[in-house]
């Protein structure tokens, strides 16, 4: 049987981030990455024309009967991913002829030192090394994020059984666990603020979250293929658009969250709504005031989400999606963007979309209740999240 439960602790935007070995395999198995450029240390240009049949079963490689296109020759074997080029020696698997049939190791890290020394089958043939870092959509952290949320939403019956966790947790804990996962948004908010600027990081955020975990590769991708200024002039046809992508996953995709319609909607928010990045960014000037008001009677997250949905988004998404995008990338981009400190209104938000047995666990628990003082919010969400995640990551140390 294949040992897949290797983790290993590694740096993440805000600190080691504890990632297991499958993440990174999966994001080679839904080519979760930009493609067109990839190169290998030593130079030589890489095209996948198929990334191979993921091996979770057996024991040898991870990948099985790739085919790539190395500097313009097609190339067919098997490929290994690890974190870091060492791995190589450090597993074995120089020494293993079920490994000969390698021809391309894949690693997330370089060396510390930062150079990858050559490695060898047993046969002593050299073998390439292509670096996934410089090559990634997000950050490791949303990856591993994502990851947990895909084993949520399975069949697995084992999240079930977690919900024991949440019970002894104090008020006290819960926020503070959500206060993990806002820094972590804050986070990733920064960097792609640094690295995109305002109005293209909304709009690559924006796309992927309306992608849902299924299509959020897809959806990056048309991100960088069409521009803002496409977007807002009109001259994109969401049929068109859907069209140019081949990656997208539809199997068991529910119809309000087929790409098309999706793209469909984006279109719609750009055509009623040409200036939202910039409606958006004035937001919190706008409505600084109710931002800043403490009496709990006005309750400000439902009225400041009426406000987003109607004033910015012209309501073109329903009240869950609406929802999601605020806390999932605008609020965390805004707060970035104008060096806010809004946790608290982040943390009472209206729940986005989240699997349905987060909301029965709540009402179960009795973070929720029926009179509307006590409503399902968003903090009760990110504190499930981020329980989970730490439960399923000492889970598969414990198996490793």
């Amino acid at each position: 049987m294949k040992d897949s439960g290797i983790v290993e602790e590694v740096p993440g935007y805000y600190g080691p981030v504890k990632m297991e070995e499958s993440i990174i395999q999966r994001i080679w198995a839904e080519q979760d990455l930009f493609t067109d450029s990839l190169q290998t240390e030593c130079g030589k240009e890489i095209f996948v024309n198929y990334e191979g049949n993921w091996n979770q079963s057996e024991e040898g490689p991870d990948f099985k009967n790739a085919r790539l296109i190395v500097d313009g020759k097609e190339v067919e074997g098997d490929l290994e991913i690890h974190f870091k080029p060492k791995d190589w020696k450090r597993h074995g698997h120089h020494s293993d002829s079920r490994y000969e049939n390698v021809i391309l190791q894949i690693c997330l890290f370089p060396e510390n030192s930062g150079k990858t020394e050559p490695f060898h089958t047993e046969k002593g043939r050299e073998l390439p090394c292509l670096l996934l870092l410089p090559h990634l959509f997000h950050g490791v952290e949303e990856y591993a994020e994502a990851y947990t949320l895909a084993r949520l939403s399975s069949r697995d019956g084992k999240a079930e059984k977690e919900m024991n966790c949440l019970i002894r947790l104090s008020a006290d804990e819960r926020e503070e666990l959500a206060r993990i996962r806002w820094l972590n948004k804050l986070s990733f908010a920064r960097t792609r603020l640094a690295a995109q600027g305002w109005e293209m990081a909304c709009h690559q955020w924006f796309l992927e979250i309306l992608g849902y975990r299924r299509n959020k590769s897809p959806m990056a991708r048309l991100a960088q293929r069409f521009s803002i200024e496409q977007w807002k002039s009109g001259v994109i046809e969401p049929d068109m658009a859907y069209q140019s992508e081949r990656g997208w996953k539809l199997r068991a995709c529910r119809p309000a969250n087929h790409p098309l319609l999706r793209l469909q909607q984006y279109a719609e928010l750009w055509r009623i709504s040409p200036d939202w990045p910039e409606r958006l960014a004035a937001f919190a000037d706008n409505n600084l005031e109710l931002i800043q008001d403490t009496n709990p009677e006005k309750n400000k997250p439902t009225m400041l989400s009426r406000i987003w949905r109607e004033q910015i988004l012209g309501d073109v998404f329903a009240q869950g999606k609406a929802n999601t995008l605020w806390i999932d990338a605008c609020w965390p981009l805004l707060c970035e963007f104008k060096n806010l400190d809004s946790f608290s209104l982040w943390n009472q938000w209206p729940a986005g979309d989240c699997p349905s047995k987060f909301k029965d666990w709540a009402r179960r628990l009795r973070w929720t209740d029926g009179s509307g003082k006590k409503p399902f919010s968003n903090g009760q969400v990110q504190c499930i999240l981020e329980s989970l995640q730490r439960r399923m990551i000492k889970n598969s140390e414990n198996l490793s």
